[in-house]
């Protein structure tokens, strides 16, 4: 494969870099609007919405670890979802089902929505390798994808530039990144002390 001038090769960088602050600034914008329609923290509304991320990656091909990743969840919360609430398994049971009937992300391929979660997860820190087996890419596939695909190799290096940016330390440690995080909310009927903090 021909390498591209340097020109072309840095514009194709600053276009990168500009679609990653775009995703960024989206996750940011998507927290600012819960937050305006919910002036308080609501662990039911919230529990909703990240059911609703993990049934739009079943939907896009995802298995397990990327419908988790999507609701930014351990896959083991995942599963006590499904476990615990029927039609939420139910729901998510035929989004997979939808997903296979379409072709929607055949394996070792990725499509729009797969890039999308990829890249986001690359730039809040977690490790490539981590963030290519949640939505299914090995690291050889993820790594060929990148040598015959310019675009996607330099939205990567922006993610991962973003990512070092973010979390340095994350990227110096052996260990891995943890890909969830746990917040103090409110439930939506406080008891009669006032709040009751629960943890998701």
């Amino acid at each position: 494969m021909k390498n591209p001038e340097p020109e072309e090769a840095g514009r194709r960088q600053g276009w990168a870099n500009e679609l990653i602050a775009r995703l960024d600034a989206a996750d940011h914008l998507e927290q600012t609007l819960f937050t305006a329609v919910h002036d308080h923290p609501d662990l039911a509304a919230e529990t909703d919405h990240r059911r609703a991320n993990a049934l739009h990656a079943a939907a896009m091909g995802l298995g397990p670890a990327g419908c988790a990743a999507a609701a930014g969840i351990t896959e083991s919360l995942l599963a006590s979802w499904r476990k615990d609430d029927p039609a939420f398994d139910t729901a998510v049971t035929a989004a997979t089902a939808m997903a296979g009937a379409r072709h929607v992300a055949r394996q070792g391929q990725i499509n729009a929505f797969g890039l999308r979660l990829l890249l986001q997860s690359i730039a809040q820190g977690v490790r490539l390798g981590t963030a290519a087996a949640a939505v299914g890419l090995r690291r050889d596939q993820l790594t060929r994808m990148r040598r015959s695909n310019p675009a996607i190799d330099s939205l990567l290096d922006a993610a991962i530039l973003k990512g070092r940016t973010r979390h340095p330390v994350a990227h110096t440690s052996r260990r891995p990144r943890r890909t969830y995080a746990y917040r103090l909310v409110t439930r939506t009927e406080p008891g009669t002390d006032g709040t009751s903090p629960e943890a998701l």
